[in-house]
């Protein structure tokens, strides 16, 4: 069997599936399901077909938005609890790459975003998700240690843009 292919997810992925976030416009209509696309990626990962590599500075930026801190560490704590997820420690290489990144001149680069794209840099992952239209903007600049450039898209398990869903299932993303 294939070794699964290892994407690296941000804190902003984490946060879309955990809150089931959907992009709506002014008319209410459906503009982008960030939920549905995080659901796609997570269902190719329970089928064996990807890894989600994120830094453990993830299990502590998903509660920065005061929804999320409503909802409990039994209730966010189970969405890290999965075989395919790996779990990146910031170490002193992840912290040295991120300091590395911020004196590089990327504009407006906030010291967690260069954690993650640090990260993803060193993790060897194939592709970095992130809905960060900032980070979304360095696709194919930032080196990785094989001296290939990090791929930054939004959520798709195959690697294209992934599609919109029409309807949603209810509860069936707690700790999936």
């Amino acid at each position: 069997m294939a070794s699964p292919r290892r994407i690296y997810w941000d804190a902003c992925v984490w946060i879309a599936l955990i809150q089931k976030e959907q992009i709506r416009d002014q008319n209410d209509r459906l503009v982008e399901d960030r939920y549905g696309m995080c659901r796609n990626v997570i269902s190719a990962a329970e089928r064996g077909q990807l890894e989600i590599a994120t830094s453990t500075l993830s299990f502590a930026e998903v509660c920065k938005n005061p929804e999320l801190k409503n909802r409990g560490e039994d209730k966010i704590a189970p969405f890290f609890e999965n075989d395919y997820i790996l779990p990146v420690n910031l170490d002193r290489a992840v912290g040295e790459r991120a300091r590395a990144l911020m004196l590089s001149g990327i504009s407006k680069l906030k010291p967690p975003d260069a954690c993650h794209l640090a990260t993803a840099a060193l993790s060897g992952v194939d592709e970095m998700h992130t809905f960060d239209d900032k980070l979304l903007a360095l696709n194919g600049k930032i080196d990785k240690p094989d001296g290939t450039k990090l791929k930054i898209t939004l959520p798709d398990p195959g690697g294209t843009a992934a599609p919109l869903l029409d309807k949603m299932k209810s509860g069936d993303d707690e700790g999936k």
